[in-house]
């Protein structure tokens, strides 16, 4: 059965959303367009592709396998598309990226905006997500390039490059703690927490040392986004644990400091891709640029571990 690259572009939107309407309006067609589609391949195939929903959309498990081949062709016809172009010199082509929130302050623009001084033609899709989120949006082909924080080795994805980032204390130029080169994390005990939930990484790291250490503490303020952490510290709310990626703004503009913990404790910096297959070319020379900035950003805050 051959399938137009459109119709496959249908299905894997639709599956991304849940919802004919939400595709339609991303790939500028009409909702009935995307319907026929789905029904005339229902009835090639002989079974549903999709369950309705009063809430949308969801893949049955033959939609399962299918949306699984659709990605995968997707992704190759890319690549040809990107290898055919990059011999004729048109540079043309989108990369779809999946970072986490901190990469996506300051390292994800700083790289972007020097990749387009070379390449203007190539446009970009960006999903912010979760460390743990990230590794599954890689291996699905959803995202050419991943950059997380300490993701476990999972099946479909390869670690192209790490660094290793001091974690440290974030607060206020005219904390207490400010005036110390560095800071013990029982020292931190005696001040107020504004704390990352779970759901991002360095929580779990810096929850393991306060157990080891049996350092009971209860949190001011538990929060689950980097950027609401960081204007309650700046507002005197506590003080916060990070690295120093997605501070140096900040920190430039002295509204932030960072003092690194003399316990040494550190998180892992991870660029990923999806092992297996090969990238587009201009996505490819994407995650060079990406390497590079791994390497600097390591120097500025962190020890390299880059291969």
């Amino acid at each position: 059965m051959h399938l137009h690259s459109r119709a496959l572009e249908y299905l894997d939107e639709v599956a991304r959303t849940g919802s004919v309407r939400k595709a339609a309006t991303a790939l500028h067609v009409t909702p009935s367009a995307i319907s026929r589609r789905i029904l005339l391949l229902e009835e090639q195939l002989g079974t549903a592709i999709y369950e309705r929903h009063s809430s949308g959309l969801r893949l049955t498990a033959a939609g399962e396998i299918l949306i699984h081949h659709i990605r995968r062709t997707l992704q190759d016809m890319e690549r040809a598309r990107s290898e055919i172009e990059d011999l004729r010199g048109l540079r043309r082509g989108r990369v779809s990226l999946a970072v986490i929130e901190g990469v996506a302050v300051d390292l994800l623009s700083t790289v972007l905006a020097d990749f387009g001084k070379t390449y203007p033609n190539i446009t970009f899709n960006v999903t912010v997500a979760p460390s743990a989120v990230v590794p599954t949006l890689v291996a699905s082909g959803e995202a050419h390039i991943g950059i997380s924080f300490n993701s476990p080795v999972m099946r479909g994805v390869r670690r192209v490059a790490s660094v290793e980032l001091d974690i440290g204390v974030v607060m206020r130029p005219d904390h207490p703690l400010a005036t110390k080169k560095s800071v013990r994390i029982v020292d931190c005990a005696r001040h107020r927490f504004c704390f990352a939930t779970t759901s991002i990484s360095v929580a779990s790291v810096v929850n393991e040392v306060l157990s080891q250490k049996n350092i009971n503490v209860e949190p001011f303020i538990v929060c689950n986004n980097i950027e609401a952490l960081k204007a309650l510290v700046r507002d005197g709310s506590g003080i916060t644990f990070k690295s120093g990626l997605g501070v140096e703004r900040e920190i430039a503009r002295n509204e932030l400091v960072f003092r690194p913990l003399a316990d040494k404790i550190t998180e892992r910096l991870l660029l990923i891709e999806q092992s297996g297959r090969r990238l587009p070319v201009i996505a490819s020379k994407l995650q060079e640029y990406f390497k590079e900035a791994l390497v600097a950003t390591e120097a500025r805050l962190g020890r390299s571990h880059t291969r």
